[in-house]
């Protein structure tokens, strides 16, 4: 896929006008998202934890135009959302979570016969969740803990605009995101001060998006609005072997299971 898409990015396609070429519209953008949440853990194929919640925040986004048609682009989301946590231990209610995710983006525009554009993409990105367990119980008395879980991974998509007739167009746009690397951070401490705080490394997954955006332009300025959906799909980490804090000469294995995130809402957006 790597290959196809900077073939795509270098050379000319066969659906691809010999005429100028159409701008990926530079300068910046702001927004507002807004979306449900759902996570679910894995072992052995059982669910063994959920959390379920929503979420809002704002983005921000940056497009340098580079000549030839190419671009340089940044884009930034930073959302806050609260979710129920379920698991054979029992609930917790509104857990305040946060994620932070940022792509870094070269790309190429290209014409298309129809008015419209073809722009692919790669780049590098990373996503950060937060999650402030910390401090609460369930009713049957299991603790919580803060958690820190953090992706670098590789975006490589396309967007194809359509004009829609008078100053509007439809933008559909989906990306393939592959996990290279990542953490999950335990802090065991928040349970017992004699406990360490663990690191566990998380190897493979792997993740999508696609939205479909209607933008309407004014004067020189632009707004959007549209529906998206993301979904992480992330293997179970490296095992952590510890010797048991009892002094019995036992060892405990640890490993951050196998799961599945998916968001699903819809997105608006200013470029100025």
């Amino acid at each position: 896929m790597r290959k196809l898409i900077l073939g795509l990015i270098a050379g000319s396609s066969a659906l691809v006008s010999a005429q100028s070429q159409a701008q990926t519209r530079p300068g910046f953008e702001i927004g507002a998202e807004a979306f449900g949440y759902s996570y679910r853990e894995r072992f052995e194929g059982d669910v063994v934890a959920r959390d379920d919640g929503k979420f809002g925040g704002a983005t921000f986004g940056y497009v340098e135009t580079i000549g030839g048609g190419m671009f340089l682009r940044a884009k930034l989301s930073v959302d806050f959302g609260s979710v129920d946590y379920r698991s054979e231990d029992g609930r917790i209610d509104n857990v305040n979570q946060s994620i932070g995710q940022l792509e870094l983006h070269v790309g190429k525009d290209f014409a298309l016969g129809n008015g419209g554009t073809l722009t692919p993409f790669i780049g590098l990105a990373s996503r950060v969740l937060e999650d402030h367990s910390g401090n609460k119980e369930t009713e049957l008395g299991f603790a919580g803990y803060d958690r820190e879980v953090s992706y670098a991974y590789v975006p490589v998509g396309a967007a194809a605009t359509f004009p829609l007739g008078g100053r509007s167009e439809l933008i559909l746009s989906a990306q393939y995101n592959w996990v290279v690397g990542g953490e999950a951070k335990s802090k065991f401490s928040d349970l017992d001060p004699d406990l360490p705080d663990l690191k566990l490394d998380l190897e493979n997954g792997s993740g999508f998006e696609a939205s479909a955006i209607a933008r309407f332009k004014l004067g020189g300025n632009a707004i959007g609005f549209g529906p998206f959906v993301r979904r992480w799909s992330i293997d179970q980490s490296k095992e952590l072997v510890l010797k048991d804090p009892d002094g019995s000469g036992d060892t405990i294995t640890l490993f951050e299971p196998k799961n599945r995130t998916t968001e699903v809402g819809v997105r608006l957006t200013f470029a100025f």
